[in-house]
């Protein structure tokens, strides 16, 4: 009863905010410019499969309907997306308008020029009125995932960083106060205590998967332990800093109380043993909350407390990830593919956005309380992107923006799955995976004198 009655708060929220909008005229003035101009045009958009994707196309109707402007789709599996859009804008068929990009890609995207800036959009006001509101997009998504080179390429769509979800009913059960687990030592003394303690329980659930997950895991722990992927301003491998090494040897470490077969566990093995009740605690993307509160999905529904990112030797960081939307160089619309991005990802659109199930990137809806008596998570993922802004404010990224960054991915997720499953020390795991990134960076001209 109480989510319906907070739902209906929301919705008569979201009927408020259109008719401000709508009544100082700037949401029609602009439509009925842009229908002037655009009615008939037909857009492409090419998007992966994804909770995102799902709720712009239950808006587009709205936006067909106040634009003239026609939309249609090409929807795949993340896997396709990357090859099939850099496949047609090679062959310069002008098919997509509007293009998906994950945050890993924006580098090689904008080297390749895939993509166009956005700069000169963001800072035409007929083109993108107040009511887009670019700075209420969450700083962490703003300048951690649509910016590379101090230019912008991509509007945030689907944000996220990294928490920790805690069962408050074992925690109660056990005298074990969730207060006293302020850093990365605390929460393997946790793991350790929860461990075993009941029959087929688990200390914590994590990813362990070969490539991009091992990757994802690992690095909760790479810069609160003082290691990066890169000496920072430089491109030399630091991977196998001393720092670095001992972040691999205590995630290693950690998995020890990890459910059986961690090693092949994606973000969905790691989290559905974390729903069965197999974990005490899980550590994973703020974006897969709501399947932990989904009582129809996950039997701990309404028994987990949440806290961000812990102290390391070298302080507290966060993860910062997600996807953009971004606007074709190859469009042969490019005003009417700006119009939707725009439109979609507007903060007067943004209620709607994540009530038909889209994944929230503005501080406005973090911080509504409507939202957070809906969504008691929600104070934690910011207190998280906080922590993600620590490192966007030294123009560290979390995972390389660089084209190079899918290749160095998977040296890394492979010598960090030769650690994880005893074929290596971390050290030499490590040193493998520093040796063959800087090879790799040899032959891309990285160290020309």
């Amino acid at each position: 009863m109480r989510n319906h009655l907070v739902r209906l708060a929301l919705v008569g929220m979201l009927l408020l905010l259109i008719a401000g909008v709508c009544a100082a005229g700037t949401l029609d003035s602009w439509a009925d410019s842009v229908k002037t101009k655009h009615a008939g045009a037909e857009i492409m958009i090419a998007m992966a499969t994804h909770p995102s994707t799902e709720a712009f196309q239950k808006m587009a109707d709205e936006f067909e309907s106040l634009t003239g402007i026609k939309v249609k789709w090409d929807v795949m599996e993340e896997i396709y997306l990357h090859d099939k859009t850099l496949t047609e804008h090679a062959a310069g068929t002008g098919r997509y308008d509007v293009l998906m990009m994950d945050v890993c890609w924006i580098g090689e995207y904008a080297a390749k020029r895939v993509v166009d800036p956005l700069d000169s959009y963001l800072a035409d006001p007929v083109a993108t009125p107040d009511w887009f509101d670019y700075e209420d997009i969450v700083s962490a998504y703003r300048n951690g995932l649509g910016v590379y080179k101090d230019e912008v390429y991509g509007i945030p769509s689907a944000g996220e960083s990294a928490f920790i979800a805690y069962r408050k009913d074992l925690f109660e059960k056990y005298g074990y106060d969730p207060a006293q687990i302020k850093t990365y030592d605390d929460l393997l003394a946790a793991a350790q205590f929860f461990n075993g303690k009941e029959s087929d329980l688990f200390g914590i659930s994590m990813r362990g998967r070969r490539g991009h997950h091992i990757d994802y895991a690992w690095f909760q722990f790479l810069y609160p332990f003082g290691g990066y992927v890169f000496e920072p301003g430089t491109y030399e491998p630091a991977i196998n800093s001393p720092e670095s090494v001992k972040s691999l040897e205590y995630y290693c470490e950690l998995m020890k109380y990890a459910p059986k077969g961690i090693e092949n566990f994606s973000h969905e093995e790691a989290t559905t043993s974390f729903m069965q009740g197999k974990a005490a605690m899980w550590y994973d993307a703020t974006a897969l909350a709501p399947w932990i509160e989904n009582p129809e999905k996950s039997a701990v529904a309404g028994r987990v407390g949440y806290m961000p990112p812990l102290e390391g030797p070298k302080g507290a960081y966060a993860a910062v990830a997600g996807w953009n939307l971004a606007l074709s160089s190859k469009s042969n619309d490019k005003d009417a593919a700006w119009a939707f991005i725009m439109f979609m990802t507007s903060r007067a659109k943004s209620v709607e956005y994540v009530q038909k199930g889209g994944v929230v990137t503005r501080t406005s809806v973090l911080t509504a309380p409507e939202f957070i008596e809906e969504y008691p998570y929600y104070p934690e993922i910011l207190k998280s992107l906080d922590l993600a802004d620590r490192l966007v404010e030294r123009d560290i990224d979390w995972r390389p923006r660089i084209p190079e960054w899918p290749k160095i991915g998977e040296i890394i997720g492979l010598q960090g799955s030769l650690a994880l499953t005893g074929q290596a020390t971390p050290q030499a795991a490590c040193d493998q995976a520093a040796k063959e990134i800087r090879e790799l960076m040899e032959t891309k001209g990285y160290y020309k004198k």
